[in-house]
């Protein structure tokens, strides 16, 4: 359904082999689960990127294999994830295509927990080239309100995203 290759975003990404209708279960985004104390010990190991703690659930993330890392965030995504760890094709996706989702849609960390341990939460310059590109990725709650309102009507978000913000 897809192979990694360069991708123009950043380093490596997913590109589709076939073509990818709208609501096609794309990959599981596997990886080791861990709670926030797990996943501190393991970013402060050097054994993974704090950019690489993919959210699940309220203080609860995962250790993403590499495949699932290959995936690109874009502020115009092609893709969401559903429930826990599913990425689904939010659109059409044709062959060629990068599949990228908006990182920023799984983010919704519990800053005063991580401000506790010394640590800042986790942002980064976004040059994905979308015609709507915010420039960062950044916690979901910093998104302009009608993009937020577009994942939350669309049910675009994780479950324990749409607890909090559906």
């Amino acid at each position: 359904m897809y192979r990694i290759a360069s991708s123009p975003i950043a380093g490596k990404g997913c590109f589709a082999t076939e073509p990818i209708a709208a609501g096609t279960l794309i990959t599981v985004m596997d990886g080791r689960e861990c709670s926030f104390d797990e996943m501190v010990e393991i970013v402060n190991s050097g054994d993974t990127a704090q950019s690489d703690s993919f959210g699940i659930e309220d203080d609860m993330y995962m250790q993403l294999e590499e495949g699932p890392r290959t995936f690109n965030h874009a502020c115009d995504p092609n893709a969401y994830i559903r429930g826990k760890n599913d990425l689904v094709a939010m659109r059409a996706i044709a062959v060629g295509e990068e599949i990228c989702y908006d990182y920023s849609a799984t983010m919704n960390d519990n800053e005063a927990r991580i401000l506790s341990i010394g640590a800042s939460l986790w942002t980064c310059p976004c040059n994905c080239g979308s015609y709507n590109c915010r420039g960062i990725i950044d916690q979901f709650k910093t998104l302009p309100a009608e993009r937020k309102a577009f994942f939350v009507e669309n049910r675009f978000l994780q479950d324990y995203m749409l607890r909090h913000f559906g």
